[in-house]
């Protein structure tokens, strides 16, 4: 008869439902939140801006000053997103233009939104990680 003998499987059971705890209690949202700042701060430094900025009915100032960030919610799923959707029709819809470009030759793209994320990606899941970790006193 073959046996294989699994130690440490009760700490593994107390881990799993620790994860579960954190996953209820809303801390995981504070650990994303706290995460994409690296790379919400580099597209609010990075965003163009003229010299006299937005004057509208939702806000005033520069469209770097005003980019949305949102956590999403789904089911047991989370993520954490900043920029403008294509569908945006805020006083600032006109930052997708700069993000993503236009028909016309004479507004190429300039996407300060998604070289935010890409050059600052591992920074901002280190501090995930860091942040789950310390949550799980692991």
């Amino acid at each position: 008869m073959a046996r294989i003998t699994f130690d440490g499987i009760n700490d593994m059971m107390k881990d799993l439902k620790d994860m579960s705890k954190l996953l209820d209690s809303g801390s995981v949202d504070s650990a994303l939140y706290d995460a994409i700042q690296p790379a919400y701060k580099k597209a609010k430094s990075t965003a163009a801006r003229n010299k006299k900025g937005h004057i509208g009915k939702y806000g005033d100032g520069h469209m770097a000053d005003n980019i949305p960030l949102k956590l999403i919610r789904d089911g047991k799923t989370r993520s954490i997103e900043y920029g403008w959707e294509k569908s945006d029709n805020s006083d600032y819809y006109y930052a997708k233009f700069v993000e993503w470009g236009t028909s016309n030759k004479n507004y190429p793209k300039q996407p300060f939104i998604y070289k935010s994320m890409k050059k600052e990606k591992k920074v901002c899941l280190n501090i995930f990680s860091e942040r789950i970790r310390e949550m799980l006193k692991l």
